[in-house]
């Protein structure tokens, strides 16, 4: 997530950058609040018989938001309040997506910045090789895109009658442990079945790498290569994965200490009652429930206490919303 902050005017300029990003607006954007975009509106002509539609064109648009839905992207519904002055002050949706700039206006809480700002950190490094039986290249990308390597294969041909694909792997398995050291993920891709051979030969020699790595398969080699697994969303999942483990690891933490009755509460009022005792460490939210325990986690914010959103879309989510949507982990135990 792109964004800047005007609080003294309770101003946000916000760009989403993946799916999760507009799933956070979702969260956030609530009815009240007054957001700016550019969106299409359709262009009418009179006729004699009453107005035709005859087109659509861009325009810049501010909305009362009275309705946000999620579907395959964000739809934020409500008043104009804003508008060019040829464009009517009726009713209007606004569509949100990864790339949408938005202007986003309204009273915003600590838990809210801390997330937005959250989602703006930089990515963690992924190496990425993308090969075939010719040609291998590695790219880091962490911000930005960096090619860090070309590699020439043998082909298909064979010197002396001895392969030399030992030789091309070796190459490339040296490279990329030489760049892997602060790197949690390795995405080999390539048309073929070379990337999967190259991946037996790590897994016997390098296996610290071969644990690192994620296989994919991809048309092309070199740049186009690269721009098709990008376009795929192949990296837009990796984070995903990342953080369904990170979530469902605080989940299976809250449980293990429910368990053992240790240092945990779960559902609304043991939870609150923690928080206004200062003594929740980690608050664990569903998003089926953060725009009603809004206040809560407000309250949570002002003890110290880290907030977690936990996605509803996975095991532990679905374990958690069954448990009333609201957990604590605690800094020590209270007697009631």
């Amino acid at each position: 997530m792109r964004s800047t902050f005007d609080l003294k005017h309770n101003i946000a300029k916000l760009t989403p950058e993946d799916n999760d990003d507009v799933w956070l607006l979702h969260d956030i954007i609530i009815p009240g609040t007054l957001v700016t975009a550019k969106t299409e509106r359709s262009v009418q002509v009179e006729r004699g018989d009453g107005a035709e539609v005859v087109g659509r064109r861009p325009v810049t648009l501010t909305l009362l938001v009275e309705k946000a839905e999620m579907a395959e992207r964000l739809r934020l519904t409500g008043k104009i309040v804003e508008a060019p002055p040829d464009i009517g002050k009726g009713y209007h949706s606004i569509d949100v997506k990864p790339g949408t700039f938005l202007t986003v206006q309204k009273p915003w809480k600590t838990w809210e910045i801390n997330k937005i700002r959250a989602a703006a950190k930089k990515a963690e490094p992924v190496l990425i090789l993308v090969m075939d039986e010719r040609d291998a290249d590695i790219w880091l990308l962490t911000d930005r895109e960096k090619h860090i390597l070309h590699i020439s294969g043998p082909g298909l041909s064979k010197a002396e009658g001895v392969s030399r694909k030992p030789e091309y792997f070796g190459s490339i398995a040296s490279a990329l442990k030489q760049h892997s050291g602060n790197v949690k993920h390795v995405i080999i891709a390539g048309p073929g079945f070379t990337r999967e051979e190259f991946a037996r030969f790590i897994a016997e020699r390098e296996k610290s790498l071969a644990e690192k790595t994620i296989l994919d398969a991809v048309s092309h080699t070199g740049e186009p290569g690269l721009v098709e697994l990008l376009r795929r969303g192949t990296l837009e999942r990796l984070k995903a994965s990342s953080r369904v483990e990170a979530e469902s690891r605080a989940v299976e933490n809250l449980l293990t200490e429910i368990g053992k009755d240790g240092l945990a509460v779960y559902g609304v009022e043991q939870t609150k009652q923690a928080i206004e005792a200062g003594a929740v460490e980690l608050l664990l939210v569903s998003d089926k429930r953060v725009r009603e325990l809004a206040e809560v986690m407000e309250a949570a914010e002002k003890t110290r206490t880290t907030v977690m959103i936990i996605s509803s879309q996975h095991a532990a989510g679905e374990r958690l919303l069954g448990m009333g949507g609201i957990g604590g982990i605690l800094r020590y135990q209270l007697k009631y």
